[in-house]
């Protein structure tokens, strides 16, 4: 497999289903007076896990088990606390309390929240009134522009040697001849059980087209093996994870791409959730021609990265000024980011320096967990001079390997890199 500059994550912070309302959200009242009054499902349970839980853990969601009734949630009433209180739950990776940005949407479960269900658990998770209206799920946004739509061409059976099957397939381009924007997507899965995540990449070169052709062609069966990234050097245009609805890109903004050049689907799938079941899924890509600003993904990483085996913390690290990194003199502004590592990734922060020497954090991620990789779009846009220095730096486990680790798109190997959306 060839190596490149590109990756794997999810989508799960931009547009879910699971969209707080704010009252759920906010941090009023103290953690006192959670644990003091009586918590109930009903009343104040319920209201949580319908804003932050139940995108997934629903009827035939991609969570392995449902919270959609007291029975359930009642018999996992501590799991359930110890879950949010450590952050594993719900997947939110980044430092969402406002010390590192604030992001359009979220999934960071506020203090107060977290209070509550502690206190439920504590207190024996209490019924309450079934007669409590039913809270409102804020329903996710829908694409408002004509769209064009990407099928992956056949009822796809993952392996089942492996818990994770990440496919690659192939698909011919949208628009035939030039120049057009990708302004939103949404993912249609045709079996939400096991599809975990996906990612539409554009291949950025007519050569690296080709190659994905080649690796299409040489591999048995529907489309090819890809785990890091689409096995070629592309961009990510469109990404999809469980419980979100259509992505939107921020403020008229649009991925720019070359007409007549295929694109490619990568597919994560969960194996072991509905082994022997197959999938054909979709993407609809919301396109214009003209009318938006162009926006790109831009890649800060450490190519060179070297970790050493059998160490519990193995850091790299790099910085490169905005005109490196874009190859333009003009002021830009960056919209979001989306980080990531491989399996040995431990936790990542990325940095802002600016010309006069103030830094400000882009994003920090103080657990990393490769199965949760998520893009997170700024609540505010954050202007960038071409001399203002981005830092990247990244901390890795390799107590687990006898032998040094480097960059690579493979299983073994690792990635520190971080993408920043940006547009002028």
């Amino acid at each position: 497999m060839r190596s490149s500059i590109s990756f794997a994550f999810l989508l799960a912070a931009i547009t879910t289903a699971c969209t707080p309302d704010p009252s759920v959200g906010s941090d009023a009242g103290s953690s006192a007076d959670a644990t003091a009054a009586p918590v109930t499902y009903y009343g104040d349970v319920r209201p949580i896990l319908a804003a932050r839980c139940l995108s997934c853990h629903a009827g035939d969601g991609i969570a392995p088990f449902a919270l959609d009734s007291y029975e359930h949630v009642r018999s996992m009433a501590s799991r359930i606390a110890l879950a949010t209180r450590e952050r594993r739950m719900p997947p939110f990776l980044a430092d969402g309390s406002g010390s590192c940005q604030t992001y359009a949407t979220t999934r960071w479960m506020s203090e107060h929240e977290l209070d509550v269900l502690d206190a439920w658990s504590a207190q024996g998770a209490p019924e309450g009134d079934p007669a409590t209206p039913v809270p409102t799920v804020i329903a996710p946004p829908t694409l408002t522009l004509p769209v064009v739509t990407l099928d992956i061409g056949v009822d796809y059976t993952p392996g089942t040697m492996r818990p994770d099957d990440y496919r690659c397939f192939l698909v011919d381009a949208p628009i035939a001849a030039g120049d057009y924007f990708v302004t939103g997507s949404e993912m249609h899965p045709g079996n939400a059980r096991i599809t975990h995540h996906a990612i539409v990449y554009a291949p950025i070169s007519d050569a690296e087209a080709e190659a994905a052709r080649m690796l299409d062609a040489t591999e048995d069966g529907p489309g090819y093996t890809c785990f890091g990234g689409a096995g070629v050097r592309a961009m990510p245009v469109a990404l999809w994870a469980p419980g979100a609805g259509a992505t939107i890109y921020p403020t008229d903004t649009g991925v720019q791409l070359e007409g007549g050049r295929p694109l490619i689907i990568q597919i994560h799938y969960n194996t072991r959730a509905a082994p022997g079941t197959s999938d054909r899924s979709q993407f609809d890509l919301q396109t214009v021609t003209s009318g938006v600003t162009p926006a790109y993904w831009v890649p800060i990483a450490d190519t060179g990265l070297v970790l050493p085996p059998h160490m519990s913390s193995a850091g790299a690290t790099r910085s490169a000024a905005v005109v490196d990194l874009t190859h333009l003199t003009l002021d830009l502004h960056a919209y979001g980011t989306a980080p990531h590592m491989h399996t040995l990734g431990h936790s990542m922060q990325v940095s802002l320096t600016r010309d006069g020497g103030e830094s400000e954090c882009l994003v920090d991620l103080p657990r990393w967990d490769f199965n949760w990789q998520q893009a997170y779009f700024y609540e505010h846009p954050i202007p960038l001079a071409p001399t203002d220095l981005v830092t990247i730096t990244c901390d890795f486990d390799t107590s687990s390997r006898s032998e040094t680790t480097t960059w690579g798109e493979g299983t073994a190997d690792e990635m520190c890199i971080d993408f920043l959306y940006v547009s002028l």
